[in-house]
């Protein structure tokens, strides 16, 4: 009977524990670092650090969001992968390959 009341007392912690994580982390939001040099500089953000990474790159004059996948790893060149560009909140938004570009001068 102990050993169930001791399971229950560390669950209810546990639970306790997790729903003020999440409670106190809720209110925050991730917000992208950018550079505004002529109040029309680019923001990104950099998500993961794997395999799975990606740089995306937004660009407020062109309302243009630029996917570079696998950021943190293999060639030090990274070409774009795709973009997304946005015309009006509500609207359908399509995905454009990016033009191949030319890594040697």
């Amino acid at each position: 009977m102990e050993r169930t009341g001791t399971w229950v007392r560390n669950g209810l912690v546990f639970a306790g524990a997790l729903a003020l994580g999440l409670w106190l982390g809720s209110a925050r939001s991730a917000k992208a670092a950018g550079y505004d040099s002529s109040g029309n500089g680019v923001q990104f953000q950099l998500t993961g650090v794997d395999e799975t990474s990606s740089l995306l790159v937004y660009e407020p004059g062109t309302r243009t969001v630029y996917v570079y996948r696998g950021a943190t790893v293999g060639n030090s060149a990274l070409q774009c992968s795709y973009m997304y560009r946005l015309s009006r909140p509500g609207e359908t938004i399509h995905r454009e390959s990016c033009a191949v570009q030319n890594l040697n001068p």
